[in-house]
This record gives structure tokens, C-alpha cells and sequence, in this order.
């Protein structure tokens, strides 16, 4: 589990920012569904909601999180890929000059099998400035810490690592790199970053192979995904070998190919067939009825041709949902309530919070304010993100707000509507933008 993330100087992250996943201890709503009790008197968030003006840097959090699990996943492959020639390429914060030519600084703390871990990393000039990893199980204690090429080793608990250091590369992490060689406690931190998952709200495509994947694998899955699609008039869904069309050499010819070019397009034919033998889609069965009203069949539908975009948003998320619940793995998710109905959402943050007993976390970004809720959320549930004249982004929760403000019981949609807590459009309808579109000007 994630107990808190820090960035800086990336994208639109020029100061430090910090995503704290750590419930507050004053706050007692929601506590035995909303919050999962790590050590006494320390329960971690099962979510986090982030809320903003379009551009105030929601998206940016959740690729700053990503950007850094695929540094720790990738690093050492990459440099093998690249001889050792390749370098950390990092969007910085582009509006301070000092900023560009400055390192930017990932830092994550997990909770993992009773112990904390705390490991960041310094990037500079495409290679890795600093980096450090802790652990944590009655007091912090640090494992390494690197500055530059010169490490710095804990020999009586990170033994794995002594002797690794002559074969980091600047621009490998030696956290990966002792991974790759079989360290426990490495592998461990790794482990962590590889149970981070990401599905985006907008677009399918990185959630689609996971759900089709388990309906092929998964009884209970395919159990459960037909349960929870019955309330959507569905009856039920099936995976269907994808097929690809086949012509023939007179085929072609009668459709005008030319001789030459015939060969090739049968290879590519061929090609085809055999990369998309293995691959399926998703059919969904609806009932059908006669004139009387009266049940008679069902029948299928092809889900990405003939279904709405919030039907298949629904349907690819619902397998990262699952898998995220059964393995206690940590969901990102952007732009959740894309195409999703305003009732629906609710319904799977419900289940999200209620059924979750392995520790999974979702951490999303949304622009629904019905969402903005106290049954649905606890304070330090919701955070706030918001750019200054400068074109940096900030970071706050809701909980951060003294009570005499925000109490468990204020309507919170309709105060951040009143903007009461920042973070809203300033926009104006000015009398130079009337007049332009009236042709006044």
C-alpha cells in the first residue's frame, strides 16, 4: 500500500508536493469501510479522489506516480537496450529557468509486509544525482544512499547489495539493478512499484487485454462481471475469437491487385492471421423479446461496434476493478467518470471501499461534483489540486481545512462550487470576448 508520494519539478510540479495516503486520526467517518488499519493508531486511505480546474495538474500527479513505477520496472532493461548510452528523459517544469536546468526528485513510502519502505530518487542531466532507500519496522533505518557514482551501504541489512555498486551505471538504478540480481528485500520494493496499475478513463486501450483476459481465465471473474452487468439490461458477455477476412490470389486480382504486389499482400494476409489467432473480443448478450413483450431469445452484440463508449468503459474497467480487489494491488485511474453515469460511480466506489480486504487502493481523478459527497467520501478523502500566477501546481486535501470550515456534516459540492475551497475555473465573459464574437472589434 502506498502511505505517501512526493514529486518535484515535474510537468507542472515545480515545488515539492505530497500525496499522503495516511487517514487522519481526528476524523471518524467512514472509518471501518473507508480505511485500512496498518500499525496502531495508523490506518492508510482505501482512495483518493483528486478535484481541479481543467490543466491545474490532476493528470500530471497520477503520470508523475507512473513516470516513477516505469523508472524502477525499466531502468536496467533500458540501459542494457541502449549499451548504456540512454538517459532518464524527464518533463520538467518548464515556466522557471531554474527549474529546466534543476534534478527532479521522485519519493514513494510503501507498506509491505509489516514494514515500511521508503525509496526516491534524484534525476540530473539524464543521469541518477542521488537515490536512497529505507526500511522501517520499529525505526527508520537507511539500507543505501547514492550520490552520483559513490554508495553509501547498510552492511549488516542490505547485505544482497555489497559489491553491486561497481556495476551500477549512472543512469541505472542501483535499486533495480540489485533486483535484476536476486536481492530479497530489493525485490520486495520492486514487487511494490509492479502493483501499481493504471487504467486510463478516457481512451480503452489500457484496460481492454486485462478483462478479456480474465473472462478466458477467470470462472469467478466471468461470474462476477455477468452479476454486475445484469443491472445494465445485460444479460450476459463472451469472448469470440477475432478472425481476420482471407482472400485468395484470383481474389485479389479480380479486386485490380497487380502481379507483383499480390505475394506481398498475401504475406501480410498470412501475417495477420497468425498474430490475431490468439486474440479475442467481447460479444454482449441482450434478451429478446416478440410483440407481445414476451422473452424469446437473446443475442449478441459486438461490444466495440455496436455498444455505447460507456458501456465499454464499464466493461474494461471492470476487470482492473477486480484484479485490483483480489490482489490488493493500487488502481490509477484518470478521468473515471468519463462516459459513466453519475449514479454508477458512486455504486463502484461503494463496492470499492465495502469489499476491499487485501489492501487495494484506487487513486483517480474525476470532474463529477455530485461525487463531492460526505456519504461517499471522507475528508482527508479528497484532494484539491490548483495552479498559482505562475503556472505551478499545489497539492491539498480537504482535511487539510480547519473544522470550524469544513465540518464531516458541510454539503462539500456545494461549497467548492462557492469556491470556498479554491481549485474552480476563474473564467469570465468579458466585454472584449463579446464584442470579438459580434465582429464589433
Amino acid at each position: 500500500m502506498i502511505i505517501e508520494f512526493c514529486v518535484e519539478n515535474f510537468r507542472s510540479f515545480k515545488d515539492p508536493t505530497k500525496l499522503s495516503m495516511v487517514a487522519a486520526r481526528a476524523f471518524k467517518e467512514h472509518q471501518a469501510t473507508h480505511t485500512i488499519q496498518i500499525e496502531e493508531g495508523i490506518s492508510l486511505l482505501k482512495t483518493a479522489v483528486l478535484y481541479g480546474n481543467n490543466a491545474s495538474g490532476k493528470s500530471n500527479l497520477l503520470a508523475a506516480i507512473l513516470f516513477m513505477r516505469r523508472m524502477v520496472m525499466a531502468s536496467f532493461k533500458d540501459s542494457l537496450a541502449t549499451e548504456g548510452k540512454g538517459g532518464f528523459q524527464i518533463p520538467k517544469f518548464k515556466l522557471d529557468r531554474q527549474s529546466l536546468s534543476g534534478p527532479s526528485t521522485f519519493e514513494i513510502t510503501f507498506f509491505k509486509k509489516g514494514t515500511w519502505f521508503r525509496y526516491g530518487f534524484e534525476i540530473h542531466n539524464a543521469v541518477v544525482a542521488r537515490e536512497w532507500l529505507f526500511q522501517n519496522t520499529t525505526k527508520e533505518v537507511p539500507l543505501f544512499k547514492r550520490t552520483g557514482q559513490s554508495f553509501e551501504i547498510n552492511k549488516s541489512t542490505f547485505q544482497e547489495a555489497l559489491g553491486l555498486e561497481k556495476f551500477t551505471r549512472e543512469n541505472v538504478l542501483f535499486l533495480t539493478l540489485v533486483a535484476q540480481l536476486n536481492g530479497a528485500i530489493s525485490r520486495v520494493v520492486v514487487d511494490c512499484f509492479d502493483e501499481i496499475r493504471s487504467a486510463n478513463g478516457i481512451t480503452p486501450s489500457s484496460r481492454e487485454p486485462l478483462t478479456i483476459e480474465l473472462m478466458k481465465a477467470d470462472p469467478k471473474f466471468k461470474t462476477w462481471i455477468n452479476r454486475f452487468l445484469q443491472y445494465l439490461e445485460i444479460a450476459s458477455i463472451s469472448t469470440e475469437a477475432q478472425t481476420v477476412e482471407e482472400f485468395s490470389s484470383n481474389d485479389l486480382r479480380s479486386m485490380g491487385a497487380d502481379e507483383e504486389s499480390i505475394p506481398l499482400m498475401l504475406q501480410v494476409q498470412d501475417n495477420l492471421r497468425k498474430n490475431r489467432s490468439h486474440e479475442e473480443k467481447i460479444r454482449v448478450w441482450h434478451r429478446q423479446y416478440d410483440g407481445n413483450g414476451l422473452l424469446t431469445d437473446t443475442i449478441s452484440f459486438d461490444l466495440e461496434g455496436e455498444e455505447s463508449d460507456g458501456t465499454k468503459k464499464l466493461i474494461y474497467l471492470l476487470g482492473p476493478w477486480y484484479i485490483a480487489l483480489k490482489l490488493g494491488l493500487i488502481l490509477v485511474v484518470d478521468e473515471l467518470d468519463t462516459s459513466l453515469h453519475s449514479a454508477l460511480i458512486p455504486k463502484l466506489l461503494e463496492f470499492f471501499h465495502a469489499e476491499n480486504q487485501t489492501g487495494a487502493q484506487l487513486i483517480f481523478t474525476v470532474q463529477d461534483i455530485t461525487l463531492l459527497d460526505k456519504d461517499i467520501f471522507r475528508r482527508d478523502q479528497i484532494f484539491f489540486l490548483e495552479k498559482d500566477q505562475f503556472g505551478a501546481s499545489s497539492l491539498y486535501s480537504l482535511g487539510d481545512f480547519k473544522s470550524s470550515r469544513v465540518r464531516k456534516s458541510s454539503d462539500f459540492a456545494k461549497n467548492y462550487l462557492e469556491g470556498k475551497y479554491g481549485a474552480v475555473p476563474h473564467f469570465q465573459l468579458d466585454e472584449k470576448l463579446k464584442s470579438l464574437i459580434n465582429g464589433q472589434v
